[in-house]
């Protein structure tokens, strides 16, 4: 005789007996993934990773305490070899929605935000099961609204504060803070932020405005101070400079006959993205002034190269300002340099120049902390928040505009009293590196024990 069993127990009778299917194989599968038995830590740049110092300084030194690293950006260069030749590095390529050129309308915005959404989730999904993300701020929008819904699979949340993105995107519509893309921006930087489980800052004054403006946990939140990495030396005393740059590869086709370094001759060096945050019209026009000065009042000025790297928007510009101008005593060359190449480059100057000014009044230039490294004072935009870094007349000089820009360059060419306590306080800042300063605010965070 046929006994009709309840519902009720055929379906707890199926939800028993997938108990082992969604706990040993469901669970696992969505929540876990490729997790192995390591720590492991995803890290976001939207931007070339190659070219993103402090981001591979990350990486690396979290691989250094064994921790699977997911390292996660756009691959336009050449990785360096600390990043591509580390086993518990891998480099995941974020696929870029390329600009036409003359494209500046807000349809390819939208656009290109789909495209880094959508490439951004499948990476995401791939690498789920990890303990935790750390983003770099800016960008904002979209990484960082997503790495928040990333939290939901028990991942950790970093945001490393590079600058605030509101007001990056600020410049571009000329200082107004209302305008609605900035006022977005704006809103997305201080609701989503507050989700990080920590917070690392570049500068102690972008640490307090975290906290004040933002309402940011003052627990979770610590700065971490660039620091020049190792590859970043001086060149050693024992090396003839000279011979150096008309023998490397990078600078020899560079040296025109008569420049003598052993004679005085200079050699200056600034890194950019030609941006509207550097105005690289200011070095420019100082050094137009300097050649003014050379030719009306003093003959026995030094000879000038100056280097500029780096690649961005408005470089096209300033490579034609350069190429119709006569120079005399100045000699100005673009470079686009390997991470292993733009370290020696440093290596062989006398001054680096930063024309940095903030988007926010908040950051601090990472180039000087590698000019420091390799030996070289600088010469810098002043703001008020570069007091952290940089002292007048003590490891470097400051200037606000292309004539005072134009002074420092007369004072630092011909005083050479000047360039050796320099080059002396400079030589103390090389001592205080990367990976111990790493260490210490991780230790701060109670992120390592």
């Amino acid at each position: 005789m046929f006994v009709e069993i309840p519902r009720w127990m055929l379906v707890s009778l199926a939800v028993y007996l997938s108990i082992p299917l969604v706990v040993y194989f469901i669970i696992p599968y969505v929540w876990y993934g490729t997790r192995s038995t390591k720590k492991r830590i995803i890290i976001f740049v939207l931007g070339d990773v190659g070219h993103s110092p402090r981001i591979c300084y990350h990486a690396i030194s979290f691989s250094r305490l064994g921790w699977q690293v997911e390292l996660c950006g756009y691959v336009d260069d050449t990785l360096p070899r600390s990043i591509s030749g580390d086993p518990n590095i891998t480099v995941h390529h974020i696929s870029n929605l390329n600009r036409k050129e003359g494209d500046v309308s807000v349809l390819f915005m939208v656009k290109k935000v789909l495209f880094q959404v959508l490439s951004i989730f499948k990476l995401l999904w791939e690498l789920r099961g990890s303990d935790y993300i750390l983003i770099q701020n800016p960008p904002s929008i979209p990484i960082l609204p997503i790495a928040v819904f990333y939290k939901l699979t028990g991942c950790k949340m970093i945001i490393d504060w590079h600058n605030l993105a509101y007001s990056i995107l600020q410049l571009k519509f000329k200082g107004n803070f209302y305008h609605p893309l900035v006022l977005i921006s704006y809103m997305v930087e201080m609701i989503f932020s507050k989700f990080a489980d920590y917070n690392l800052t570049v500068t102690e004054a972008m640490r307090k405005y975290l906290i004040q403006s933002f309402h940011l946990n003052a627990k979770r939140c610590a700065v971490l101070y660039d620091r020049p990495a190792a590859q970043f030396k001086p060149l050693p005393g024992d090396v003839s400079r000279q011979k150096a740059i008309t023998t490397a590869a990078f600078t020899k086709d560079y040296i025109r006959n008569g420049f003598d370094t052993e004679r005085g001759d200079k050699i200056i060096v600034t890194s950019t993205s030609f941006t509207p945050d550097e105005d690289i019209g200011i070095l420019l026009g100082a050094l137009k002034i300097y050649e003014n000065s050379y030719i009306k009042f003093d003959s026995s000025l030094p000879r000038i190269l100056c280097f500029i790297t780096g690649k961005g928007p408005l470089k096209e510009k300033y490579m034609k300002q350069v190429k119709e101008f006569d120079w005399k005593r100045c000699q100005i060359e673009f470079l686009w340099l390997s991470a292993e190449d733009y370290p020696r480059l440093l290596q062989l100057c006398d001054y680096g120049v930063s024309l940095h000014t903030s988007s926010s009044g908040l950051d601090l230039p990472m180039k000087i902390l590698d000019m420091f490294g390799s030996g070289l004072p600088v010469i810098a935009m002043n703001y008020p928040v570069l007091d952290e870094l940089v002292q007048h007349n003590v490891n470097g000089l400051k200037f606000v505009d292309r004539r005072e820009l134009h002074e420092s360059l007369i004072f630092a060419m011909k005083d050479d009293d000047l360039y050796k306590n320099l080059k002396k306080n400079v030589a103390q800042e090389t001592e205080n590196r990367w990976q111990s300063n790493w260490e210490r605010t991780m230790r701060e965070l109670k992120l390592l024990h």
